[in-house]
């Protein structure tokens, strides 16, 4: 069974967040829009037909931020690029070594206590061929790259990872197994990784989208399954050995992300019906605690900005939504 998989929207606005500082990167055509924690506003130039995927916030080499995305060169081949920076200035990165595919996509950072310490993506001739590789930073290079998952029969997209509290890498993405897509994931211990796994048990729909977290010792992960109709929110966690406590989430749900990096875990998503975003904020076993929808009528990741008794979403291109407050769950 095949099912169209929702894309990537160029006009998310992107989040990092780190010791109560929040960076804001947003898409505006050829360029992008970074807001700091003290409320400066730098204006990025990207290369030519950028595609920007992921952001994090830094502490080394400085108090900063990194983002991470793909372009495209004059013959047709797309790479990754990287920008890190301050809240006045920024430099370009180098990429890691070693591309075999003609495209890189959907690089995917992860940083571990303020510092960067690796990246992975997405590579191959096309996108039915994208393997899952990875490189790890040492402050000055990077290292050669290692494929996580080869080509499989189908697609390989949706990308997603986090650093676990031990250090280890912990990644997940939607993959095609002949019939629909399943999410699966590995984890980087040492420097090898674990050979990938599904995270749920196989079933006839598709699986896509998936969104992960650090919580606790372990991780939160959020994906949307097609229930027939439409696309429901599934959630599951992972114990560091396992996943475990899978259960469903609220229907017509689409585009879950995780945001904030302090002691609870916000899952903000996508509703069909009513249209408009929905917040949840969770403890580290993933109990919700509460709950804040807002009505809006677009689709594009919007920028949170939550005070402690409501919910403000903002999208740069649009304005602002809310506020709505936050309804205890019990």
């Amino acid at each position: 069974m095949l099912c169209a998989i929702p894309s990537f929207a160029q006009s998310d606005a992107l989040q990092a967040f780190r010791g109560g500082d929040v960076w804001v990167l947003s898409r505006s055509g050829e360029e992008a829009r970074l807001e700091t924690p003290g409320g400066r506003s730098l204006r990025l130039p990207l290369p030519a037909r950028a595609e920007v995927s992921s952001l994090a916030a830094l502490d080394d080499p400085w108090r900063g931020w990194i983002a991470a995305g793909s372009s495209l060169d004059d013959q047709g081949n797309r790479h990754l690029f990287l920008l890190a920076g301050g809240d006045q200035d920024h430099r370009p990165l180098p990429e890691p070594p070693g591309q075999t595919g003609l495209e890189r996509r959907f690089p995917v950072l992860l940083a571990d206590g303020g510092r960067l310490a690796g990246m992975a993506w997405l590579e191959g001739d096309d996108a039915r061929s994208f393997a899952v590789r990875s490189s790890a930073w040492n402050g000055r290079r990077w290292s050669a790259p290692q494929t996580v998952s080869a080509p499989g029969p189908g697609s390989q997209i949706g990308l997603t990872g986090t650093v676990l509290a031990d250090g280890s890498w912990l990644l997940a993405w939607s993959a095609f197994d002949g019939e629909d897509g399943e999410i699966v994931w590995s984890r980087r211990l040492g420097s090898r990784w674990l050979p990938p796994a599904p995270v749920s048990a196989g079933n006839h729909v598709p699986d896509i989208t998936p969104a992960l977290t650090a919580s606790g010792g372990g991780a939160l992960i959020a994906w949307s399954r097609y229930d027939g109709e439409s696309y429901s929110l599934v959630l599951s966690r992972f114990t560091g050995q396992e996943w475990r406590d899978e259960r469903a989430g609220p229907p017509a749900a689409l585009y879950p992300s995780f945001s904030g990096d302090g002691d609870r875990s916000r899952l903000l998503f996508f509703s069909a019906r009513p249209r408009g975003w929905t917040a949840l904020e969770m403890d580290a076993s993933g109990k919700v605690l509460r709950r804040a929808e807002v009505t809006a009528p677009w689709p594009e990741r919007p920028v949170v900005e939550a005070a402690s008794g409501e919910l403000r979403l903002r999208w740069p291109d649009h304005g602002q939504a809310g506020p709505a407050a936050w309804v205890e769950m019990p």
